[in-house]
């Protein structure tokens, strides 16, 4: 007697139904273990990326506060050389003074008042900024160092005084393109590591697809296939007991 192939168009309804070959432990527990993995992984790796992006915002905003900040020194160097010419007048130094005064207020005012995301960059507030660049929730360190006036060796600099400390300046600047190359580099380093997030990124979804997805053509010509020869199977059936009725009947 024939035996009948049995199918569970139920499960292939379903699949094609998501799109996907594994949609309950049931389907393919090992696979639906391997997927779920993928999945947390690639989503901490996104978030892990998105964060990196972030903290190169934040030195980007540093970076141009430091431009801004290098173009005042250079104003007060080129006011304190004009300053330490001995024509001029008590009166020319405190001129000269007053636009060094505005020059330093504004360098001030940049390191008090560089933002981002309400976090101060440039004032002393902090030494470092954690950014969370792994999906471990570790990775990379910004340094903040400060840009206030004392911090530069800048307060209270004058030219109205028999001697002007050029030195002072030069320190400054000195300082300050350092600091600013720490920050460069810091932005290189996140770049870096974004686009490796990225990649880490689309391997695992791309991953993850290949044990999830479905051929959706396939397993419909596959479901009708099974579908045709279980048909074929119960119709072979029903013969065979008829056939089997009749013989009993003439016996």
């Amino acid at each position: 007697m024939s035996t009948i192939t049995k199918i569970n168009s139920v499960t292939g309804y379903g699949q094609i139904a998501s799109g996907k070959k594994v949609n309950k432990a049931s389907d393919n527990a090992a696979s639906m273990a391997i997927a779920n993995k993928l999945k947390a992984n690639a989503n901490a790796t996104k978030v892990a990326a998105k964060n990196t992006r972030e903290g190169i915002n934040a030195t980007k905003i540093s970076d141009g506060a430091y431009d801004s900040i290098l173009d005042r020194l250079q104003s007060i160097k080129s006011l304190a050389v004009k300053a330490a010419n001995g024509t001029n007048s008590s009166s020319d130094k405190q001129a000269l003074q007053d636009q060094i005064n505005q020059q330093l207020a504004g360098i001030d005012e940049s390191a008090k008042n560089t933002i981002y995301n309400q976090t101060k960059l440039m004032d002393g507030s902090y030494a470092t900024m954690e950014i969370a660049s792994n999906p471990t929730g570790q990775g990379s360190e910004i340094k903040l160092e400060s840009a206030r006036l004392d911090a530069l060796g800048l307060s209270g600099f004058s030219v109205t005084g028999d001697s002007i400390d050029m030195d002072a300046i030069d320190r400054a600047i000195e300082q300050v393109s350092a600091d600013r190359s720490v920050v460069g580099a810091n932005a290189n380093g996140l770049a870096a590591r974004e686009r490796a997030n990225q990649v880490a990124y689309e391997n695992m979804t791309a991953a993850q697809s290949r044990i999830e997805d479905l051929d959706v053509g396939e397993a419909v010509t596959d479901l009708r296939r099974d579908e045709a020869v279980q048909s074929a199977q119960i119709a072979m059936f029903k013969k065979e007991r008829e056939q089997e009725a009749m013989i009993t009947k003439l016996l």
